[in-house]
């Protein structure tokens, strides 16, 4: 099992240098202890084997702390875990922010640790997720043409207003 996982983690994640495989190993030891209590407690109360959907049923309100750090299993079966937000940096995986399930649903993130592909160097997150709050040369050609249009505005009602004055004083 661990030649495997270990193949898989050099497919998948060749440039980090991390050792990924023992993340999945141990998310998959705290998928079996789930199943392995769950499975006492059906032999405990007398279910069987055909018992399944109370086996899954009875997962659900579970909390340890397992291989893979605070687990918690909601109503709906789903784990409410802690998820690290990773940044891939040169090839790295860096660790930029975390999602707290399990406390409350809460995010501590750090924008400015960021690395923002095509982003200005000196400041990876100036721009903004979609480059919103750079100015591009579109938004300088629309200032631009902006001013000149307020510009021949203002010269228009000069205009008029001249007409208008040599037309009464006549």
């Amino acid at each position: 099992y661990q030649r495997r996982v270990r193949v898989v983690d050099e497919k998948q994640y060749p440039k980090t240098g991390k050792d990924v495989a023992n993340l999945i190993a141990a998310q998959m030891y705290d998928a079996v202890w789930l199943y392995a209590k769950s499975l006492k407690r059906a032999v405990d109360q007398n279910y069987g084997i055909e018992d399944g959907e109370w086996l899954v049923d009875s997962m659900t309100g579970s909390k340890w702390n397992g291989m893979s750090g605070e687990i918690r299993i909601d109503e709906a079966g789903d784990r409410l875990g802690n998820v690290q937000i990773m940044n891939i940096q040169s090839g790295d995986f860096k660790q930029v922010g975390t999602w707290w399930m399990s406390k409350n649903e809460s995010l501590e993130l750090s924008v400015e640790n960021i690395a923002w592909p095509g982003a200005p160097e000196e400041h990876p997150a100036a721009c903004g997720r979609q480059y919103e709050l750079c100015e591009t040369y579109s938004d300088a050609v629309a200032k631009i043409t902006l001013m000149a249009l307020v510009c021949m505005a203002f010269l228009f009602g000069l205009l008029v207003r001249l007409y208008l004055y040599n037309r009464t004083n006549k």
